[in-house]
């Protein structure tokens, strides 16, 4: 059968958050209460794990279930037209309050909150006349990690993520920082470690499989076709993060 590459899935961007969780099918009501979601496809393996995908305003977001000890709880930026209506539908939903939506110094409203599953949800409406980062969706993955300078220079390697802004305290602690991997924004400041798990579509999986081994990835899985039209690698950085690089098909 002839396949044409077509590297990015219809509807996805680069990089795609991947929510691992024990009980997904709290995770997908509590998405669809709080934020909206609409869950657009659903599979299970032959192990009996559950596979969705959901969409959110602008953005795609996968997840799944795992067992007890093995979550990979993540952040996430939302970009919303009203933070403080956001946050009382996710409490309302169940969410536990993390901040409740304050006015911040750099030009927008944010709160936050955990999720039932453990993920952890930024609320954020932007000040009128406050201009967001080009390419930044209603979802943005935000990385909690110790050295994120050393993260970035991996991701800079591995990527070829373009660094767009790096904001210090006087300690030299980064407070926030984003970079630029193909078409998707990636965020980070240095928190207490959550190890996170992201789909990465790009080109050749083979090629930037390659790239992020030689930055120093450990590799999980060797590129492989998958039966569901991707052909697939998985890396794990030095963090504990994990990168499924993957190039659709289109079969």
């Amino acid at each position: 059968m002839t396949m044409t590459m077509t590297g990015v899935r219809g509807g996805f961007t680069t990089v795609t958050p991947y929510l691992s969780v024990v009980e997904v099918e709290r995770l997908v009501r509590f998405a669809e209460e709080a934020f909206g979601a609409v869950e657009t496809g659903r599979s299970t393996g032959g192990s009996g794990h559950v596979h969705c995908e959901l969409r959110i305003g602008d953005s795609m977001l996968m997840c799944g279930d795992v067992a007890a000890g093995r979550e990979r709880p993540l952040a996430l930026h939302m970009y919303v037209p009203d933070a403080d209506a956001v946050y009382q539908r996710a409490l309302a939903a169940g969410a536990e309050s993390l901040s409740a939506p304050q006015d911040r110094p750099y030009g927008e409203r944010q709160g936050g909150v955990k999720d039932p599953t453990g993920n952890i949800w930024y609320m954020a409406t932007r000040f009128p006349g406050v201009q967001g980062v080009e390419g930044m969706r209603t979802l943005t993955p935000y990385l909690h990690h110790q050295n994120a300078l050393g993260l970035i220079d991996f991701l800079k390697q591995a990527f070829s993520a373009q660094e767009l802004g790096v904001y210090k305290s006087p300690e030299g602690r980064v407070m926030h920082a984003a970079l630029r991997i193909g078409d998707a924004i990636v965020e980070m400041g240095e928190a207490e470690p959550m190890p996170a798990g992201f789909y990465l579509y790009v080109p050749d999986a083979d090629a930037l499989y390659r790239q992020a081994v030689a930055a120093g990835a450990r590799s999980l899985l060797t590129p492989a076709d998958q039966p569901y039209g991707d052909r697939m690698a998985v890396v794990e950085d030095g963090w504990g993060n994990t990168w499924c690089i993957a190039t659709h098909l289109g079969r």
